[in-house]
């Protein structure tokens, strides 16, 4: 009898998948039986399918006996594993979502698996390929088999195996320890004071208190409005203990196990181990563009905060030598300098930008500039706030992929802004792709800061629905790990510009206008701080860096060293590493790949010159950079579509306040 009903629930499952394939691009809505169940069966079929690889003789290996039949059974692979992967995230459904995690650690057992197995890398070393595209897919397949550990002797192999299977729980043990934390709040009347009165009314509990969580919508408008700083203190020092500590356990462990891991292969530390991949090719680069980075940055970084201390001092009536700007400050300080300095804060910004507006303003810039049309469709999804969106070519019609929006925040859901390329495409096969943008927005508005949120992640949905790579595993956005931010960092722009922002008004004609005064003010005060926030992405980078060094300390040990040594200073009783979760998922030795790419993705803008909405830049763009995905190397993509090499001139530049 259950097998019996294990066979019909996959063969729903099956049917779906197959709809996608031939119709629109869809993802089926697996609950927790159905996705336990569809988990298991695809590994059994994955084993299967990839031993018949073994079998073919080697003189036969081709590109159709190997290189095609493994993006076959890739695909068939993703059919599941993609919608498990958003599920996981944000289900509704805390048992399905527990199951996707569970999955998801099992699918990781078993690639390792895969990439260990001698006789499917020898198949593949051995076909003989006939275009650029090819080579590189083979090449792709080499890779990962050598950081698998294919080549090393049994015993290390073993140990290699698990190591990564034991990295895989961790890291999903990380995620869910921040995503699963429903701490609450209490903040008294009393201290109240400053906050927006749509902030309290929505967050406050029938004794006037307001109760407040970790989600975006409660937190910053906290920090950047509360005149309480022991409030602002308080819930700053919670918000960075949010891991719990157990994360900080989980962290060195996973530190401890990369180091081991890289030793297997002869590397002195992990860092050297992953940016052998990379465009960054080696730890030494990556500390040179990180150390030129704090160079330019400091200067700016401590005027910005001396600015701050003044404001303050002058506010509050308090000797300038006995003030001082903490952590908890920064936000709220900022905030007022901006409305004095440009009469505009962040959280009036909303008005500007209800969700719904502000949602058909994106897609109608992404449609003028990449040549393509949305449109609604009534789909199965997840939540009843999820919209799905068929996206089409706007010259010929012709469907290419779908985009799932879920923005709002809810209980057990994803916690930040993400974008999950949930299904790739491939040419060869027909094969739609699928993006999912997952963000925790305001109803009631996005602030200017959560405008460019909205529009990086977006970047990152557009890389992989315009994808039109031969093969699914090169689609979209599986390019190397620190070129991989640039169209996203790039797409910012198109947020803040004077003449996408009068876009907006098509969209919004019950809104404030957005006239040239505000726009400017909007931006400026955009602008203003960009030392303290680089300075922050620069301290982030180095922790990565310190960890997946030769002599890594304990995750806290190392905070509290370099965050100490930073002109703000290291708060006493906060976690950070507990809530880094880049540094267990794929920017290990790689969270400085967000700077690297922003250099990459502010020279790319400068093709569009003052004209962010001319098609035909925006098509090249399309067609020499989202479309390519992970064919070709980085650099010689972002050199294709510049026409020369690339300037780090605007990324410096926009650094020190000088942008358009």
């Amino acid at each position: 009898m259950k097998r019996t009903i294990l066979a019909a629930v996959l063969t729903l499952v099956a049917a779906a998948a197959f709809a996608a394939d031939s119709a629109r691009t869809t993802l089926p809505i697996l609950d927790e039986p159905t996705l336990t169940a569809s988990c298991a069966q695809v590994i059994l079929d994955g084993k299967a399918n990839y031993a018949t690889l073994e079998n073919v003789p080697i003189e036969q290996a081709s590109v159709e006996t190997i290189l095609n039949k493994w993006d076959d059974f890739n695909i068939a692979i993703e059919n599941v594993i993609g919608p498990v992967a958003i599920l996981a995230e944000v289900h509704p459904d805390q048992k399905t979502r527990d199951a996707g995690q569970d999955c998801l650690v099992k699918i990781s057992s078993f690639t390792t698996e895969l990439f260990q197995n001698e006789k499917l890398y020898q198949r593949v070393a051995a076909v003989k390929t006939s275009t650029p595209v090819q080579e590189r897919f083979k090449t792709d397949l080499i890779e990962a088999f050598e950081d698998s550990g294919v080549a090393l002797p049994a015993d290390k192999r073993k140990r290699a195996k698990e190591i990564f299977d034991r990295i895989a729980v961790l890291s999903t043990d990380f995620g869910k320890n921040i995503r699963e934390n429903n701490t609450k709040l209490t903040f008294t009347p009393a201290e109240q004071k400053g906050l927006p009165q749509s902030y309290i009314d929505r967050t406050k509990d029938k004794d006037g208190n307001i109760v407040v969580g970790f989600d975006y919508p409660d937190f910053l408008p906290f920090m950047t409005n509360a005149d309480n700083e022991k409030a602002r203190e308080r819930y700053y020092t919670e918000y960075q203990k949010r891991g719990t500590p157990k994360n900080l356990g989980i962290l060195d462990e996973v530190t401890t196990l990369r180091k081991e891991l890289a030793s297997l292969y002869g590397y002195p530390s992990f860092a050297h181990y992953v940016t052998k991949r990379r465009m960054s090719e080696t730890p030494d680069a990556v500390n040179k563009f990180l150390a030129e980075v704090k160079t330019s940055v400091d200067p700016i970084e401590k005027t910005q905060i001396e600015e701050l201390r003044k404001l303050k001092s002058n506010t509050l009536k308090t000797p300038l030598a006995q003030t001082k700007i903490n952590r908890w400050d920064v936000s709220y300080w900022r905030e007022k300098l901006t409305q004095q300095k440009y009469a505009i804060d962040e959280e009036s910004t909303r008005r500007y930008f209800p969700p719904g507006p502000a949602t058909d303003w994106l897609l109608d810039l992404t449609s003028r500039v990449y040549g393509i049309k949305f449109e609604k469709a009534n789909v199965p999804v997840w939540h009843e706030d999820v919209v799905y969106l068929d996206v089409k070519d706007a010259k010929s019609g012709d469907l290419i992929g779908g985009v799932y929006l879920d923005l709002y925040p809810r209980e057990g859901k994803y916690k930040h802004a993400a974008a999950w390329p949930t299904r790739g495409g491939s040419m060869r096969t027909g094969r739609k792709p699928i993006s999912v943008l997952v963000t925790n927005f305001d109803r009631k508005g996005l602030t200017f800061g959560e405008v460019e949120t909205f529009f990086h992640e977006f970047g990152h949905v557009m890389h992989g629905v315009l994808s039109e790579t031969e093969y699914n595993s090169q689609a979209g956005t599986a390019t190397q790990r620190d070129f991989v931010e640039a169209p996203s960092q790039m797409y910012e722009e198109w947020s803040r510009r004077p003449n996408t922002l009068a876009v907006l008004a098509e969209h919004c004609k019950d809104c404030p206008k957005l006239d040239e005064k505000t726009v400017q003010a909007v931006r400026d005060a955009a602008n203003y701080g960009k030392g303290i926030d680089y300075a922050r992405q620069y301290l982030y980078a180095a922790f990565d860096m310190a960890l997946a060094g030769e002599k890594p300390q304990k995750s806290l040990d190392a905070w509290k060293g370099l965050e100490g040594a930073s002109l703000l200073g290291y708060v006493p009783g906060t976690e950070f590493p507990g809530t880094f979760a880049h540094l267990t998922g794929g920017y290990a030795a790689g969270y400085y790949g967000y700077m690297w790419s922003e250099v990459i993705g502010k020279d790319m803008v400068t093709m569009w010159g003052d004209n962010l909405l001319d098609p035909a830049v925006g098509l090249k763009f399309r067609k020499t950079i989202l479309a390519r995905g992970g064919e070709q190397p980085a650099k010689k993509l972002v050199e294709t579509f510049l026409g020369r090499p690339v300037s780090s001139k605007a990324f410096f530049d926009e650094m020190k306040g000088k942008t358009k």
